[in-house]
């Protein structure tokens, strides 16, 4: 019986190949997709899930009020990690980590990586695979570092790194004591190529400080066997009060591994769903337009009744029981599944390396194997169920004696299941060409806002300890030999935030004004010629001309307007009264409010500081326009090769950099726009069949009509409207979703645009002309056909 069945369904989808081939091509489609968004969401949902330890792994976070808000992030002062392990036996084990970026050589092999340093216990909590070495014991002596594979191989070829001597910068040599396969896509600490002991950051010149109120580093804990997160948390959370006399007012809370990735959002003191959001989003876009694509399959099914009607009856009047057809017509679903499902697998390993580039990882069958092929299978019998089931039961439902007599019904009255999966299909493909096209919009919106500073012909380059040594030289050549107009030193990129802090007191502030949290940067002169921002009041910073300027200050806007500062130059701005590191600061100018976090978010108060706190990374240079491009770039090359010369050379255009700033949600936009197209395109290979079975059903009709002279244009319409209208009603069904899916996303940035109504009129226009292009295509043949050739057997 097995076999007889199967000889029937391959001699039917064979002499359905068309309309097979359609379903194939839809249904492979819909998989392929459903597998790649199943394959990423996976790894989202796998971020630090996969040490040893992970149900007992902790990061410590901070909670405080600032300008009358809850805030929480993720830094901790240095000292509170060793109080911790002292003082609370609950904690098993505790490390403190700093993200590093050095230049790594042994001779002439010379590489910058990012890197961390961290306490000796890290690799008991993280417990990554090590290829060489003692994991319990590789960061327990000063000048110990460990190498991932990829780095020991660049430095020392196929010998073996362990106890070899690597330099880090001019700043230390130390010695390998480990190695440990690359650190994996789905780790907070992906893209680290080397780890190195706590020690090394005093050695690096960070300030180490005894402050509370630090927050550079993070802190991570494993708690004991049995010990709960609520006692822990209710054991700790006053720690930083008691150490301070209650000067200091934040409280802390262990934050698990479990959260990190996906609850990373940061909203009125609680974190909460950041990437989370997307999993779920991309998570219903996958199952939605899998359900476009076995929409496909019951529509062609239902739609190809007719042709199979007298076959059903016959087989019912010769004794064929029900089940033995909803068995054949199973079996048919299974069938067309199982050769979709081989062209999905191929179009998955095509893709994979396309997806993996837009979104900026690096997703791999063979690495989630495990669940990759259970949920493979599972998605194919679920496919072929949801696919074959309803078709099936309607096929072996039809009555023998009137679908011989020719009386099965083909009325086109009312809305039929049929209509009602095509209005679905569409729905879900206007609704995701709604969202694609609001998200292209916000991020044009973002794009097209001024800046507040020049970002043309502006360069940064990072400075490393040498570099910094010879800055002074470095400037001079530049400015003599005319390759730039300006220069300055800084803390951060001009592009990107890099720091704030809170404690600044000034004339009339108020007690609650210490608890108003400014962004930070740093300049030594020329500050606002070099960036291109316009001085309000006063004047730039310049400390050459005027010594005094080391405790120089410039507030942008957004600070003088918070401070309420009617008279801001000559103005005295004291930070950390009353501690150690006080700090009298005095306003030399105002300068224009710019963007250094993101564009989409409202401007907040900054500080840029003159160079009392010699803190910086980075030297911003403005090229002479005068003389070619290309030459101040060789210029400049040639320059930091002279005065940086073991180093490699790194110039970026700041243009380029805040270009990045729109990557996440240029990402966001292109994969929705993808899916969308993707659903559209099945969509449209459904109606396609459809529309091939509507002309076949009805060609005697047309046949007709021609002979009593109606247009090609009459029976076109007539055969397309009934399609159109399902379109119009998909639009008048999707709109609203859309626009309320699309608010709460926008509702994620301050500066954002408003959602236009012209903006799903030209979406729903778009799918109705790319629905009238499908229908047309064959209507138009059809009503081109002779009649004579329809109406032969009449």
């Amino acid at each position: 019986m097995i076999k007889n069945n199967l000889k029937i369904a391959l001699r039917t989808l064979w002499k359905n190949k068309v309309f097979s081939g359609i379903n194939i091509l839809g249904l492979a489609l819909g998989l392929s997709v459903a597998l790649i968004i199943g394959l990423w969401v996976n790894n989202e949902l796998t971020f630090d899930r996969f040490y040893s330890h992970t149900d007992r792994l902790y990061q410590v976070n901070t909670l405080d009020n600032f300008d009358g808000k809850a805030h929480t992030w993720g830094g901790t002062p240095a000292i509170l990690g060793p109080i911790l392990q002292q003082e609370h036996p609950e904690i098993e084990e505790m490390v403190r980590t700093g993200e590093i970026e050095h230049m790594l050589y042994v001779g002439k092999e010379r590489f910058r990586s990012q890197g961390v340093a961290a306490d000796a216990a890290f690799f008991r909590l993280f417990d990554f695979h090590f290829i060489e070495g003692n994991p319990l014991t590789a960061l327990s002596t000063p000048n110990s570092v460990v190498l991932t594979i990829s780095m020991a191989k660049k430095l020392f070829g196929t010998q073996s790194a362990i106890g070899k001597t690597v330099a880090i910068d001019s700043i230390t040599t130390s010695i390998v004591k480990g190695v440990v396969q690359d650190i994996p896509q789905n780790s907070t600490f992906y893209g680290a190529q080397f780890f190195c002991d706590w020690d090394f950051l005093k050695l690096a010149g960070w300030h180490m400080s005894n402050s509370w109120t630090s927050y550079n580093h993070v802190t991570y804990v494993r708690l004991k066997d049995n010990v709960s997160l609520e006692q822990a948390n209710s054991n700790i959370a006053n720690l930083v009060k008691k150490n301070t006399d209650n000067t200091v007012k934040a409280s802390i809370y262990l934050y698990p591994a479990s959260r990190w990735h996906l609850y990373n959002k940061s909203e009125n003191g609680k974190m909460v769903e950041g990437n989370m959001v997307n999993v779920r989003m991309f998570t219903l876009i996958g199952f939605f337009i899998l359900l476009i694509a076995c929409i496909n399959f019951i529509n062609l099914s239902t739609a190809s009744a007719e042709k199979r009607a007298k076959e059903v009856a016959v087989r019912k009047t010769i004794g064929a029981p029900r089940k033995t057809l909803i068995a054949q017509f199973l079996l048919e679903s299974f069938l067309l599944t199982l050769l979709a499902a081989a062209l999905s697998l191929l179009l998955t390993t095509l893709a994979l390396p396309f997806f993996n580039t837009l979104i900026k990882s690096d997703i791999q069958i063979r690495e989630q194997a495990a669940i990759f092929w259970p949920i493979f299978i599972g998605t194919i019998l679920f496919t072929a169920l949801a696919a074959g089931i309803y078709p099936s039961f309607v096929l072996s439902a039809f009555e023998p004696i009137k679908t011989l007599k020719g009386s099965l019904s083909t009325s086109r009255h009312g809305f039929k299941p049929r209509q009602i999966l095509v209005a679905l299909q569409f729905t879900v493909s206007i609704c995701l060409g709604i969202c694609t096209f609001i998200v292209a919009q916000q991020i044009q919106h973002a794009q097209n806002r001024e800046k507040g500073y020049d970002a043309q012909n502006l360069v940064f380059a990072y400075m490393d300890p040498e570099l910094k040594n010879n800055y002074g030289l470095l400037r001079n050549e530049l400015l003599e030999q005319g390759v730039a107009t300006s220069v300055t030193k800084s803390l951060g990129r001009i592009s990107h935030y890099a720091s704030n802090s809170w404690g600044y007191t000034w004339l009339n502030s108020k007690p609650e004004d210490y608890d108003m949290v400014f962004n930070k940067m740093s300049t030594d002169a020329s500050f606002s010629s070099t960036m291109g921002i316009k001085i309000i009041e006063g004047r730039d910073i310049d400390s050459y001309k005027y010594p005094t300027d080391s405790t120089a200050i410039l507030l942008n806007q957004a600070a003088v307007k918070r401070m309420g500062l009617s008279d801001p130059i000559g103005a005295q701005v004291i930070e950390a009264k009353g501690t150690e590191y006080e700090i009298t600061w005095h306003v030399v100018g105002v300068i224009q409010d710019f963007i250094c976090k993101s564009p989409y978010a409202d401007i907040e108060p900054m500080i840029v500081q003159g160079p009392e706190n010699d803190w910086y990374n980075y030297v911003h240079i403005r090229f002479n326009t005068q003389h070619n491009l290309a030459d101040n770039m060789q210029q400049l090359t040639t320059l930091l090769k002279k005065y940086n010369p073991e180093n490699p050379i790194n110039i970026r255009f700041v243009d380029e950099a805040y270009n990045s700033k729109f990557a996440q949600q240029q990402r966001t936009g292109t994969l929705t726009a993808i899916f969308a197209g993707l659903a559209i395109f099945i969509a449209c290979l459904g109606l396609l069949g459809l529309v091939s079975f509507a002309t076949i059903q009805r060609q005697k009709e047309i046949g007709i009509r021609k002979v009593l002279g109606a247009s090609v244009s009459g029976i076109v319409t007539m055969l397309s409207k009934d399609f159109l209208k399902l379109v119009f009603l998909a639009l008048v069904i999707a709109s609203p979703i859309a626009w309320w899916i699309m608010s709460g996303w926008l509702e994620n940035f301050s500066y954002r645009i408003h959602i236009n109504w012209w903006t799903f009129v030209i979406v729903g226009l778009f799918a109705a002309v790319i629905a009238l292009i499908t229908v047309s295509s064959l209507a138009i043949r059809a009503a081109k056909t002779n009649p004579v050739n329809s109406l032969r057997d009449e």
